[in-house]
């Protein structure tokens, strides 16, 4: 199961550095689909999502998805994201443990699913930095409370708002790792009970994955990104509601 676990992150985390989501939003589900304890899997979903976030985030400077070098535009797109999901952070997970599981994961799933569609088809509105926020605080709730849901959000809601695919998906990878990490820091403290042999495994192909996506990122063509990120979205917004029911 430990190299199930491994191969798994490798290729969910591919997926997520090089569109931008799928990693927890998929990968949690699947791994309580093979019997791995929810609280169990979130933080270890949280802490390797980090790990292949800032490789990702590196390369993504690198292949110039995304500037990063300073206090650059995407830097504050960025942080528009990371300073109010913070505070979401910290409210998902104090109250993680008082919602019901289902209630949490028909909520993601449909909430992916409808900006899977509008990412095809878009209801573009014009961009303000007050919604970016507004993204931070939906997205940052997600993956705080579920391990997913952050990508989804923040990379469909960041191009209907007139961002470049590829920019959204840099800035997306970016956003995630403090996000990530004040996510685990939470759990931590409050739960305490995390198995490192497992969250390791994935931090290892999380790692893996993240050196690889952006790569992809830089080669695809920015209208056909748009269309592969909408696409993703649907499928793995569906994908959570059925694999819930078959729990």
């Amino acid at each position: 199961m430990l190299i199930f676990s491994f191969v798994l992150a490798g290729i969910m985390e591919i997926v997520d550095s090089s569109l931008g989501m799928m990693y927890g939003t998929l990968l949690s589900p699947l791994l309580i689909l093979f019997g791995f304890d929810t609280k169990i899997v979130v933080p270890s979903i949280v802490i390797s999502q980090a790990i292949g976030g800032l490789i990702a985030t590196i390369q993504h400077n690198r292949f110039r998805t995304g500037d990063f070098s300073g206090f650059t535009r995407d830097t504050k797109i960025v942080l528009s994201v990371v300073v109010p999901g913070i505070f979401a952070c910290i409210i998902a997970v104090l109250i993680a443990v008082k919602v019901p599981t289902i209630v949490l994961v028909y909520y993601i799933g449909a909430l992916v699913t409808i900006m899977g569609f509008l990412c095809i088809f878009p209801l573009r509105y014009k961009f303000a930095w007050w919604k970016m926020y507004l993204i931070g605080v939906i997205s940052s709730f997600n993956k705080a409370i579920s391990g997913g849901g952050f990508g989804p959000v923040t990379s469909t809601g960041k191009i209907l708002g007139g961002l470049d695919s590829k920019v959204s998906v840099s800035t997306t990878t970016f956003a995630e790792v403090p996000i990530c990490l004040v996510s685990f820091a939470l759990w931590y403290f409050l739960q305490g009970d995390i198995d490192w042999m497992f969250a390791g495994t994935l931090c290892f192909g999380a790692a893996i994955g993240g050196f690889i996506g952006p790569y992809i990122t830089a080669k695809i063509d920015t209208h056909k990104l748009r269309i592969i990120v909408g696409v993703v979205a649907i499928v793995s917004g569906v994908l959570i509601l059925i694999l819930k029911k078959t729990t």
